[in-house]
């Protein structure tokens, strides 16, 4: 029989679609589908039974083969199997994976299987083809024969209610035949009914929709009363089914929707007593499909009232419909399989597919679409209240909230402007995330997050829309700033959320969650800068925005540390330790665009900075970690020393001329004085020395310290060392007394550590104090000898080269004679070097000259030095050092 059916309905389809011949393939593709359907059953039933009997008798079923590296099995005492039959693939050897669909779609596929081909199927298809040949028989008779319509009509509505009664008597004896006959004579009466009303006006508005309410009452009284799901579900598929088959493209739209409406009530009806979730979901999609469709094509604003009455109806019904299966003791949280995604499709498809027709239809109005969220927010809000305190409605109760947010967070874009938009959401979303925590639930909490990283969309699209703002306390500057305390607010509710128990898993956090704080505290810290710096452009003069935008980071880091402290929240005083960073970045641009760190503004920013960083040291650096903590505090007193050195090159830089000591003085004065105070031992005492004391003696000094060491050299390599109105005196002029001071901050930090000999720094100093014996003599001829104090100068004077030469000779004899004294080999070795670079310079340049006096005098003093040297420092004892000298 199936074959059968299989191979008519390929014939008419394929007469449908071509001409005579298309028959005959239309016939010969349904007896192969069918062929292959029953061959797939066979082989499928064949391959059951051979591993049924494989397993029986021991033979290892590919789940059960051998893998490598396991124990053996014993040997079986059976016989050995026959071999399977040749069409099937050997036993044991797996059969090439397959791609398996995800569980919902299996379950629904098997669903549709079961439906057609389960039972009598010849029925089933016999009963679609005779619905459509009588639509068909309908219209061409309403074209070639004479017969008057109402008589055409009444034969075709008995002829239904014929198949109705005969269904009836037989429900007893063949249930299955007699649903799906009834099922097929409550189509045609619905088309029947249509046909007289909309097609030929043979029955009035109100006769019809009588009939209509009659039929759709008497089909969800049959399907009832013989708990018959293929009924409903047969009698709805035909009756959604009338208008689209005998549609002319011209249709009374008000006819339509009532039509559906009379259909849905039917629906609902059924939905009172039964719970038939497919048969729901058929009412859901046919009527707003339809619905969207005319729409689209052929909705005008004329039409607004009556499709705004039929669109509330159809979502308040359905609405009804969703709720009824809880009427009889099921539970919304206990739905299983397919019908868990019907559920879903009701609850939450039902307002975004109306929301999605409403906008259609309010856009145009003036705050419509707005209104509409509102309203809809209000209803299910409304929902949610009502089934809060019913155990069988805790799906929809959890449903109807999110919805309600949902529909109040469209209210803010079509109510407010994008930026309005963006603090409106960002205020929402911290609210969510609160409230999911309090009642335990991560729905409305994962929507918050998802609301609070939305909100930098909305403000981008603002700035995109509205530009830079140009006036104080913009919009932009306000609604940025409700973004950054509403995401420093969800993140204080991420660390403050309970602990979550076993039994409340479901509503529970994920692993994840928790990695929500830190995303959102850096989210409200990029808010918070946005803000200022928003605020900065717009109302600050070019030349002060540097100071206002520190004042503003001290600002920030300033309320962070209160809350870490006052709220003994740890993770909010991570973003701080950026507040040194960000000064000590403000303190390269205040060196290269400013005269003085305290011009435009830096009078109270760089105090603020003070202020606000001994807070951070004293509330919050405790708690971090080693490594972070001495960063914060060694940076802390690079910027001061940093500071202090610019100050005091801009107070002293109107003293004299550039090439002066009096500009080069102001550097080093700052510096120095904490280098000496952070060597004194008494210091590690103090705070915050004592926080850190690693941080500043070790790290901080350190980098002083090279900074002085290489600001010796470029100072003496830049200035010739006039301080007018002071006379010139070797050692005693202000810059020797500034660089002797130098090098003695640096030497005496070296000291202090313990680590003279082994210390990079004490290298370097030991260096910067021959270039300042270098210095000091080229300054002396530079004022005494009138030779320019530059290198070409240098070069040219035989007087320089000669007292070059005898200073590095005397400056090695020194090194090595306290060398030996002390029996420090490594420095002797040093001493010899640079006797050795004498010699060199005797050699190289000093015997080019050797006619004249200087060069005598360069040649016989380096003698006397160096035989005074063998006399008074022979090298000291291997395996002796002292590396103190």
């Amino acid at each position: 029989m199936l074959v059968l059916a299989a191979i008519v309905v390929g014939a008419f389809i394929g007469m449908g679609l071509g001409s005579g011949s298309g028959g005959w393939i239309g016939a010969a593709l349904g007896w192969l589908v069918v062929r292959s359907f029953r061959q797939e059953r066979a082989l499928a039933a064949l391959r059951t039974e051979v591993e049924s009997a494989a397993g029986a008798k021991g033979v290892p079923t590919p789940a059960e083969a051998p893998v490598a590296g396991a124990e053996p099995r014993p040997a079986s005492p059976e016989p050995p199997t026959t071999p399977p039959p040749r069409s099937m693939p050997p036993v044991g050897i797996p059969e090439p994976a397959r791609a398996e669909l995800p569980r919902p779609v299996v379950a629904s596929l098997a669903a549709i299987k079961r439906w057609v081909f389960g039972g009598n199927t010849i029925v089933k298809v016999g009963v679609g083809i005779l619905f459509i040949g009588l639509a068909f028989l309908a219209k061409f008779a309403s074209e070639h024969v004479r017969i008057p319509i109402e008589v055409r009509l009444a034969l075709i509505a008995l002829a239904a209610i014929v198949l109705l009664v005969f269904g009836w008597r037989l429900r007893h004896r063949r249930r299955g035949y007699a649903e799906v006959l009834q099922g097929g004579a409550v189509g045609v009466l619905y088309l029947t009914l249509f046909a007289a009303f909309r097609l030929y006006g043979v029955l009035a508005v109100g006769p019809v929709f009588a009939l209509m309410v009659a039929v759709a009452a008497l089909s969800a009284a049959l399907a009832v009363l013989q708990d018959a799901r293929a009924l409903a579900v047969i009698g709805a598929l035909g009756g959604f089914a009338t208008p689209i088959l005998i549609s002319t493209g011209q249709g009374n739209y008000i006819a339509l929707f009532a039509y559906y409406l009379i259909l849905d009530l039917g629906i609902a009806a059924v939905a009172w007593y039964r719970t038939w979730r497919a048969l729901n979901l058929i009412g859901f999609g046919a009527t707003f499909i339809v619905a969207t469709a005319w729409g689209v094509l052929q909705y005008r604003p004329e039409h607004l009232l009556v499709s705004e009455a039929f669109l509330i109806g159809f979502f308040l019904l359905f609405v009804a419909i969703m709720l009824m299966p809880a009427r009889a003791g099921g539970s919304g949280g206990t739905v299983r399989g397919a019908d868990r995604w019907v559920t879903g499709s009701l609850l939450f498809g039902l307002p975004s597919v109306t929301f999605a027709l409403q906008y259609g239809l309010m856009r145009d109005v003036e705050y419509g679409v707005a209104l509409s969220a509102l309203i809809l927010a209000a209803f299910y809000v409304g929902l949610a209240r009502w089934a809060r305190r019913r155990a069988e409605l805790a799906v929809a109760f959890e449903g109807a909230l999110a919805i309600a947010t949902v529909f109040l967070t469209l209210v803010i874009p079509f109510a407010l402007d994008a930026r309005s938009t963006t603090g409106a959401w960002a205020l929402e979303g911290a609210g969510l995330v609160w409230l999911g925590f309090r009642q335990r639930r991560l729905l409305p909490r994962a929507f918050g997050y998802a609301l609070l990283f939305l909100a930098g969309a909305a403000m981008l699209h603002a700035w995109d829309l509205y530009g830079r703002p140009t006036a104080a306390v913009s919009a932009t500057f306000l609604n940025t700033l409700l973004a950054g305390i509403a995401s420093i607010a969800a993140a204080y509710f991420v660390f403050r959320r309970p602990a979550e128990p076993v039994s409340e898993s479901r509503t529970g956090s994920t692993g994840l969650e928790p990695m929500a704080e830190p995303l959102l505290i850096g989210w409200g810290t990029l808010w918070l800068l946005a803000a200022a710096a928003t605020e900065i452009d717009a109302v600050v003069p070019n030349d002060y925005r540097l100071a206002w935008l520190l004042t503003s980071v001290s600002a920030i880091a300033l309320g962070y540390s209160l809350l870490r402290h006052r709220l003994q929240w740890p993770r909010i005083g991570a973003p701080v330790g950026g507040h040194v960073a960000a000064h000590g970045l403000g303190l390269v641009a205040t060196a290269t665009l400013l005269d003085r760190p305290l011009q435009d503004g830096g009078w109270w920013a760089w105090p603020a900075f003070l202020v606000v960083h001994a807070v951070v040291l004293r509330l919050v650096a405790p708690g971090w970690t080693a490594r972070p903590r001495d960063a914060v505090h060694a940076l802390g007193a690079l910027i001061v020393a940093g500071l202090g050195a610019l100050e005091g090159r801009a107070i002293t830089a109107s003293w004299g001329d550039v090439g002066s000591a009096w500009p080069w003085l102001g550097w080093m004065i700052v510096p120095a004085a904490l280098l000496f105070w952070l060597e004194r031992p008494k210091t590690a005492d103090r705070w915050p020395v004592s926080a850190a004391p690693t941080a500043y003696r070790n790290w901080a000094a350190a980098i002083v310290a090279v900074g002085l060491l290489f600001w010796t050299l470029i100072a003496n390599a830049l200035s010739d060392g006039s301080a007018a109105p002071l006379p010139h005196v070797p050692l005693l002029n202000p810059l020797d007394l500034g660089i002797g001071v130098a090098l003695l901050a640096a030497w005496r930090w070296v000291a202090s550590t313990g680590r003279a000999g082994r210390n990079p720094v004490h290298i370097g100093t030991a260096v910067a104090a021959f270039a300042w014996l270098n210095a000091i003599l080229l300054r002396a001829f530079h004022h005494y000898a009138v030779v320019p104090y530059e290198l070409s100068a240098w070069s040219a004077s035989l007087a320089v080269q000669t007292g070059i030469t005898l200073l590095w000779a005397v400056t090695a004899l020194v090194v090595m004679w306290l060398s030996a004294r002390r029996r420090a080999r490594l420095a002797w070795m040093s001493g010899a070097i640079l006797l050795g670079a004498v010699v060199a310079k005797l050699m190289l340049v000093d015997l080019s000259g050797s006619g004249t006096v200087p060069r005598i005098v360069s040649f016989v003093g380096v003698g006397v030095l160096m035989l005074i040297i063998g006399y008074v420092a022979p090298l000291p004892p291997r395996g002796e050092t002292n590396a103190t000298t």
